[in-house]
């Protein structure tokens, strides 16, 4: 019985308290036609063996520009996997706004899903948003990017039928798109949960006076 209280409350602190567990997904949409998948890693920053390391979340996802401007894409959340997890988002990145090759705006709206496989009655839904802004590094496909997220809550009650509290759990992030004919890394930093306390916890989080966590991603694309 121990045991399996342990393993609930790692759960919970993994995949509900920062459940923002992957980086930006297509910050600039693909061209029209052209298909990409991409693997992730990474997570909220916490202590472990006295180093400061991210959480070694992996996610695998695919993406298909509907239009020069809209880009589809899904992924799957490999890690929540081996908690017996089903953890999903479906979404699309929009392009707002593109001074060609210099500076653009865009909006990635998502639905977030978790499910306990094997558990009826647990799926959850999240609706997400994030907006960023990207800027080309000399004038090439590579850029650097900033913006925001929020999880929206749409429960009106926590784990146990606790009130809830918070519904957005808004983050912040920033990083770096290098570009290539056909492969692309990023690289990506942020805050997660600003102003949600990550104290008590199983999990040392690296916050800021004792609320959120900083993050740390690495993606690979790969398109064709």
């Amino acid at each position: 019985m121990a045991k399996v209280s342990v393993r609930t409350l790692s759960v919970a602190a993994l995949f509900i308290l920062f459940q923002y567990c992957a980086p930006s997904r297509f910050v600039k949409p693909l061209a029209k036609n052209e298909q990409a998948v991409s693997f992730s890693f990474g997570g909220p920053m916490f202590q472990f063996i006295g180093l400061s390391v991210p959480m070694p979340f992996t996610t695998f996802g695919y993406g298909y520009g509907l239009t020069d401007k809209v880009t589809a894409y899904s992924n799957l959340n490999t890690t929540s996997l081996l908690f017996g997890n089903l953890q999903t988002d479906i979404g699309a990145t929009f392009k707002l706004f593109e001074k060609e090759n210099v500076f653009g705006i865009s909006a990635s709206p998502a639905l977030q899903m978790a499910y306990s496989i094997g558990n009826t009655g647990t799926l959850k839904v999240w609706p997400s948003a994030d907006l960023n802004a990207y800027y080309h590094i000399n004038k090439k496909r590579s850029y650097a990017y900033a913006g925001f997220n929020s999880w929206f809550e749409l429960s009106g009650r926590r784990a146990y039928g606790e009130p809830q509290a918070r519904h957005a759990i808004p983050n912040v992030h920033a990083g770096v798109a290098i570009v290539k004919t056909k492969w692309q890394h990023q690289f990506e930093v942020g805050y997660l949960g600003i102003g949600i306390s990550n104290l008590p916890n199983v999990v040392d989080y690296m916050g800021i006076r004792g609320k959120g966590s900083l993050a740390i991603y690495y993606s690979l694309v790969r398109k064709f």
